[in-house]
């Protein structure tokens, strides 16, 4: 029996070396070009979300410090006056919502010739550029010869508030409540309250002295 072998098939060698025409190059580059875009985009994207990432945990990092801050120095609070340098004597906690701070007496420091008590007095308030500032002074200094120490807590605050549980009215951002006749009365609750220019709020509550 004859086996026939039928030939191999004829290549039409003038199309293999005819190359691409000119509105297939344009196809091919127009491809690239979408798919070039369409890389970078979801390159963007992947980078944006990183930030955003990145910048929420290091906002919230930063609020977490604030707390802490804060948190230290509410629980050493300390049941002692303080000399304002122009011949007054402030109680030992007074909050005002027409200064936009509070101020207290803080122990826990270190005690040094010149503060042998360790006590402090500290100063919270909001600047006029968003900024959360802590002050702070030995208890024998004076604000009106020293500028004491100053600390940046928080950036980028819109509000700031400490409330103080009056046991007559609630809670009241006035301290001494004007109910009390005792100026040296703490309060037994604080509620400190921090608004970001970001809308983002964020509450504590802490025990006071007299709790």
């Amino acid at each position: 029996m004859k086996i026939i072998i039928p030939p191999p098939a004829t290549i039409n060698r003038r199309y293999l070396q005819r190359g691409f025409t000119l509105i297939e190059t344009l196809i091919a580059l127009s491809l690239l070009a979408i798919i070039s875009v369409m890389s970078f985009q979801a390159i963007e994207v992947v980078i944006n979300a990183d930030e955003r990432s990145r910048a929420k945990e290091s906002g919230a990092a930063e609020i977490q410090r604030a707390w802490q801050i804060i948190h230290r120095d509410i629980m050493h609070l300390r049941n002692r006056s303080f000399k304002d340098g122009l011949g007054g004597t402030e109680p030992a906690y007074i909050s005002d919502s027409d200064q936009l701070g509070v101020r207290f007496s803080r122990g826990g420091g270190p005690m040094i010739a010149t503060n042998p008590s360790g006590i402090r007095r500290i100063y919270y308030s909001l600047s006029s550029s968003g900024q959360l500032i802590r002050q702070s002074w030995g208890i024998s200094e004076s604000p009106r010869y020293s500028d004491g120490v100053t600390l940046v807590v928080l950036n980028e605050v819109s509000e700031v508030l400490f409330e103080q549980l009056d046991d007559a009215k609630g809670y009241t951002v006035n301290w001494p409540p004007a109910s009390s006749k005792n100026s040296a009365v703490f309060p037994k609750m604080i509620r400190v309250t921090i608004r970001l220019k970001n809308n983002t709020e964020t509450s504590r509550l802490f025990i006071g002295l007299d709790a």
